[in-house]
């Protein structure tokens, strides 16, 4: 497993647990306002591939953390990509950890296996943009099928997970963020997260976040859809 960053310790990913994340390099997206361009970039990527952590030391320190974490975030820049995904969520959980995947949803197969081998607790997919329109916002050419079908997969599953969206003025609107919820009906949870503007992939990145008064109004348009709705502001 490529491992190309650490967070021993936080308390962000789920209130009341205490877990670790794990960042993987690479996507297969190209988000202007990635905030971390150094695990996407080609050019960048060389670098960081001269000074990836060895899987054994990671693994030395969930097991000098037993009983203090309790959940593995594995996070991207795409997850999916590394073809030893299923063997290291595997080893994770033979250690009696609970594990989060955090994917755009490139590789449905993947999604469907890891929850039919009970080898992740919880999936949190990211929505770029709304169905059909996900290239305005990624700035690659995609066949959006598999993500279609792992957002299915989700919806169908008996698993917890979440969806999220970034939000950034002048890219999602009102009508957008309805047209996402309404594809996304009667999921579990919707993540609406503000746009912050620092360190984007794209340096001449321009756009803005949005004030939390139109948070709260795209939070009310979604709950027509989905009960659960929260902000990240």
């Amino acid at each position: 497993m490529q491992i190309s960053a650490i967070n021993k310790f936080s308390l962000i990913e789920f209130p009341w647990e205490i877990s670790s994340i794990v960042f993987t390099p690479s996507c297969n997206f190209r988000c202007g306002y990635c905030h971390n361009s150094e695990f996407v970039l080609p050019e960048k990527l060389k670098y960081i591939y001269k000074k990836l952590i060895i899987e054994e030391a990671f693994f030395n320190f969930l097991e000098n953390r037993k009983w203090k974490l309790t959940w593995v975030s594995i996070c991207g820049w795409e997850p999916t990509m590394q073809s030893d995904l299923k063997d290291f969520c595997k080893k994770i959980k033979d250690m009696w950890y609970k594990v989060k995947l955090d994917t755009n949803g490139r590789d449905p197969q993947i999604i469907s296996d890891l929850i039919t081998e009970k080898l992740v607790d919880y999936v949190a997919m990211d929505i770029k943009h709304e169905v059909w329109s996900f290239d305005k916002i990624i700035w690659v050419k995609i066949d959006e099928k598999p993500y279609l079908e792992t957002i299915k997969i989700l919806l169908n599953s008996n698993i917890d997970y979440e969806f999220r969206t970034t939000v950034i003025k002048w890219i999602h609107d009102e009508k957008i963020i309805e047209n996402i919820s309404k594809y996304i009906s009667w999921a579990k949870a919707y993540y609406l997260q503000n746009y912050r503007a620092w360190n984007t992939l794209d340096p001449n990145f321009s756009w803005r976040s949005f004030s939390s008064l139109e948070l709260e109004k795209f939070k009310n348009i979604a709950n027509k859809y989905i009960q659960n709705i929260k902000i990240r502001n």
